[in-house]
């Protein structure tokens, strides 16, 4: 599940505002004395993790992080039999005993399903707060639109943080039943009496969360669709075009294809959470490889803006 990637009114200070070391600083002293190089690779670190701090950065990084590690799980059990003939061949190459058959479900496979599942927790309870950027955000869209504003843009934006305010709200209250925070007598009409097996009592709560999501991510399908109507309309009034103008629809082009790639890549995990009993074609593989993609393809458009 992706986080709502919006988060106007954030501080974007706090990896940028850094003053320089001064001439007498413990910095600069190393600075004087150390060999560049060396500065650079120790510094590198330092960067990723500032760069990280950037709005959404960390939550994106999570995700994609957190879906990879479901595909290398789903992958790992697939190709255990491979695995287990491979290792076969090399202990008769090598003359070593064999080392054990390897099967689907080793110690290995579940370690990896429960590091990803620990990070899909700690992701939900990030998400708590969560409605403290949206809030901004939905008072940012209230004064109306900017200059110059498309309305069916602006309509779209106010929809879309509509619905993923709905959709968080509604997690919100899940997650804090299902720690019994929140009392169930506030949210008893809304449980499942007699859950299956492994199932949660507030999976209805859940199904009606992840629709307001889809529908949120829905409106970046409508936002696209209108940018690229905009867009081919500023192009098609043009009399000539230079090579700065070029340039400038190619940089568009390649930023409309990034924002395209992450709905269309969560759509398949959206059908699968939206869709009571899911869908029977879905599977560990295809959620981890449209989670990982969507995600990498937003943490690639941060980095790149913090560069």
């Amino acid at each position: 599940m992706s986080d709502p990637a919006a988060q106007p009114g954030a501080p974007t200070g706090g990896a940028t505002d850094i003053p320089e070391a001064g001439e007498k600083s413990i910095a600069a002293e190393v600075k004087q004395r150390v060999p560049s190089r060396v500065v650079s690779l120790a510094s590198t670190p330092d960067r990723i993790l500032l760069r990280l701090n950037n709005p959404g950065g960390l939550s994106a990084f999570l995700s994609t992080l957190n879906y990879t590690l479901y595909l290398l799980a789903y992958l790992s059990v697939k190709t255990a039999p491979l695995q287990a003939r491979l290792y076969g061949l090399l202990n008769r190459f090598t003359g070593s005993p064999p080392s054990g058959t390897i099967t689907a479900g080793t110690a290995g496979d579940s370690r990896i399903i429960a590091l990803a599942s620990l990070f899909s927790s700690t992701r939900v309870t990030l998400r708590l707060f969560g409605l403290l950027p949206m809030y901004a955000w939905f008072r940012q869209l209230l004064q109306g639109p900017k200059q110059g504003q498309d309305q069916i843009l602006y309509a779209t934006s106010f929809t879309q943080c509509s619905l993923y305010i709905t959709f968080q709200f509604l997690e919100n209250v899940a997650l804090l039943t299902d720690h019994a925070v929140l009392p169930e007598r506030y949210t008893e009409r809304y449980l499942v009496k007699s859950p299956a097996p492994g199932a949660k009592a507030t999976a209805k709560i859940y199904l009606w969360a992840y629709r307001a999501w889809f529908a949120g991510l829905l409106c970046d399908v409508v936002r696209l669709a209108r940018e690229a109507q905009i867009e081919s309309g500023k192009r098609s009034s043009r009399t000539e075009k230079d090579v700065s103008t070029t340039s400038a629809d190619e940089e568009v082009d390649k930023k409309w294809w990034a924002d395209a790639v992450v709905p269309a890549a969560w759509t398949p995990v959206a059908l699968q959470f939206t869709t009571e009993g899911g869908l029977a074609w879905f599977n560990l593989g295809i959620m981890g490889a449209c989670g990982a993609l969507a995600g990498l393809s937003r943490t690639a458009s941060l980095w790149a803006e913090t560069a």
